[in-house]
């Protein structure tokens, strides 16, 4: 699992798997990162690469449980967001960049 976002440690991690080992990749890489591998230690092992979005979770399912688990206190999700206004949406990028909020929300004001 390749969770960093940094195309380096992603290079690492398809270069570390053993025979048939399977790469999953949940870091955000910026748009239009490209990592270079060789194609033949992917192959003749039979490694694979696997993007994995929203856990592989089925929202009808994975949310309601999460509200559950929210409500019982064992999931508390006001502690990955916080609110930005619109004319805080560079801070908010800045703050989602250097890691200081893990979800970045911006409220728009009633038009």
């Amino acid at each position: 699992m390749e969770a960093s976002g940094d195309p380096r440690a992603l290079h690492q991690a398809i270069e570390a798997l053993g025979s048939l080992g399977t790469c999953g990749v949940v870091g955000a890489e910026p748009l239009g990162t490209e990592v270079s591998f060789d194609v033949n230690n992917l192959m003749i092992p039979g490694k694979g690469i696997r993007g994995i979005l929203e856990g592989e979770s089925l929202p009808d399912i994975f949310i309601p449980q999460l509200i559950e688990l929210n409500a019982q206190g064992r999931f508390p999700f006001e502690k990955l967001v916080k609110f930005y206004s619109l004319d805080q949406i560079n801070q908010a990028a800045k703050d989602s960049e250097n890691g200081s909020t893990i979800k970045p929300i911006i409220r728009l004001s009633p038009a």
